[in-house]
């Protein structure tokens, strides 16, 4: 039962995520927390998972489909993004060491998610914060802080990802949640690899629910890119502001119960 939730969660977060650039965790993240069926740490590989196959079909399908994306530009970012990625995991479990409970750094995610997803809200919502941003340096220092934020959050990248590359990079949201995906798969892929290794190739989690996960994330990010072909511009960034609003009240919700019955 538990894998049906989590596979009919997991599809309709990454059809949303696939449209808006979103990793996907943003959406079930917190709903996996609120469930509280499985580990803290078994919920991140759960949520990698379903990010990198997502992302991947999507990505795919984008191109395919004629979207263009500079890809020596994409994998510079990326690179400054991995590096982020394990900054961010080097945080988390730092966290987990000096903080009482699990609990707690779940706690923690969720205000700083909160922050950062009002924050992306702002600077989508402000049409003259854009720069177009010739240097070199910027784009794999914009990796490196956007990996950082997403796999210490949990939540897969993309609410800054693509405010800002629409503001230093000039990008239209379409081309920038493309971007963002591309991204968010280099980071995630990555920190697969590095929990498998921690964790003796996830020995004692709950692997069994794996095929479920990605079997709803390679749909999800099929349609999602699908749909996304048939919406304009504004229709996009409107879904994006919306899906960030919706996250920032679920995991509001799941802060209040934690601090209610703690």
């Amino acid at each position: 039962m538990i894998g049906l939730i989590y596979s009919i969660v997991i599809l309709l977060a990454c059809i949303i995520a696939a449209i808006v650039g979103l990793g996907g965790a943003v959406f079930f993240r917190p709903i996996f927390d609120a469930i509280d069926y499985h580990s803290f740490n078994e919920i991140q590989l759960f949520s990698s998972v379903a990010i990198v196959t997502m992302t991947l079909v999507s990505t795919i399908k984008k191109i395919k489909d004629g979207m263009k994306i500079d890809m020596p530009l994409a994998v510079t970012i990326s690179i400054g993004a991995i590096v982020g990625g394990l900054i961010g995991d080097f945080i988390l479990e730092y966290m987990q060491a000096i903080m009482v409970s699990s609990r707690s750094v779940q706690l923690a995610q969720t205000v700083s998610t909160i922050i950062v997803l009002s924050v992306a809200i702002f600077l989508t919502l402000k049409k003259d914060f854009r720069y177009e941003v010739k240097s070199k340096v910027l784009p794999p220092l914009m990796g490196l802080g956007l990996g950082m934020v997403a796999v210490f959050l949990g939540i897969g990248g993309g609410p800054l990802n693509v405010p800002l590359f629409m503001i230093f990079l000039r990008l239209a949201p379409k081309s920038a949640t493309a971007y963002s995906l591309v991204i968010i798969f280099f980071t995630h892929a990555s920190r697969l690899v590095r929990l498998g290794i921690a964790s003796e190739f996830f020995a004692g989690y709950d692997i069994g629910i794996l095929p479920l996960i990605i079997a709803a994330a390679a749909v999800g990010g099929l349609l999602g890119a699908i749909i996304s072909v048939s919406l304009s511009e504004n229709a996009v960034k409107k879904m994006f502001v919306g899906a960030l609003i919706a996250v920032i009240l679920l995991n509001a919700f799941n802060g209040l119960q934690w601090v209610i019955h703690t």
